[in-house]
């Protein structure tokens, strides 16, 4: 059984815990489309997402039986599960929901009434852009201490104490998955009271996606630790 000082051991090697409110997400729209007009709010609307989910994986399975044995699950596929929900603060513009309307646009005409295809004839995805959602540092520092022995008067041993302190970058990525194929599938109402007179207006988005992945050049080695080590 570990003990508190394992423990206390191992947040110091990880560097903290995750910090549910230290996160970062980019949101790309799709290539050569009209948002591109709306490049310089990709940037604000990273800092006005207030909530994100960041999507799960699951394996899907069958009961396989032979004869009269006992049967047995097999993983028979794989799926990525639910959507990416993310919560948005509203400027006076609305200008949030209106990037999230225009993108819907390139996916349905609601004057039309007419559905784009997924792709074109060259292969570019008509509506599907990219997110990354990414874990920031836990805020805070990791301290170290140490004895230094050096020789002192008549061969003696002196040892003297010094303590390091580790700052953690609190903006520092340390990790991220990059989701593929992304758009926004459902544009959530905007609730409106006299009651709320004090708070903020709200957007939720649900992002529909195909797959997601790990962003491996964010995973850090550790040599001689039992950490994760990602191939």
């Amino acid at each position: 059984m570990g003990s508190i000082n394992n423990f206390q051991a191992l947040m110091k090697r990880a560097k903290g815990f995750a910090r549910a409110a230290r996160y970062e997400i980019v949101i790309t729209p799709p290539a050569g489309s009209e948002l591109l007009q709306f490049a310089g709010l990709s940037g604000d609307i990273s800092l006005l997402c207030d909530s994100v989910t960041m999507p799960g994986h699951d394996l899907q399975s069958a009961a396989i039986k032979y004869g009269t044995g006992i049967a047995t699950n097999m993983v028979t596929g794989h799926g990525y599960e639910g959507v990416v929900t993310a919560t948005f603060y509203l400027d006076l513009e609305l200008d949030v929901k209106l990037f999230m309307d225009n993108w819907q646009e390139l996916a349905v005409s609601t004057l039309r009434n007419t559905v784009s295809y997924y792709k074109d004839e060259n292969g570019k995805h008509n509506y599907a852009g990219s997110m990354e959602i990414f874990q920031l540092g836990s805020a805070g520092a990791v301290k170290t201490t140490y004895a230094l022995k050096a020789e002192g008067p008549r061969n003696s041993e002196i040892t003297k104490t010094v303590t390091d302190v580790e700052k953690i970058n609190i903006s520092e990525r340390t990790y991220g998955v990059r989701v593929k194929e992304v758009f926004p599938a459902t544009i959530g109402e905007i609730q409106y009271s006299y009651a709320t007179a004090n708070e903020m207006a709200k957007l939720t988005v649900g992002f529909q996606y195909r797959k997601w992945e790990t962003i491996l050049n964010l995973a850090k080695e550790s040599s001689g630790s039992n950490r994760l080590q990602r191939k």
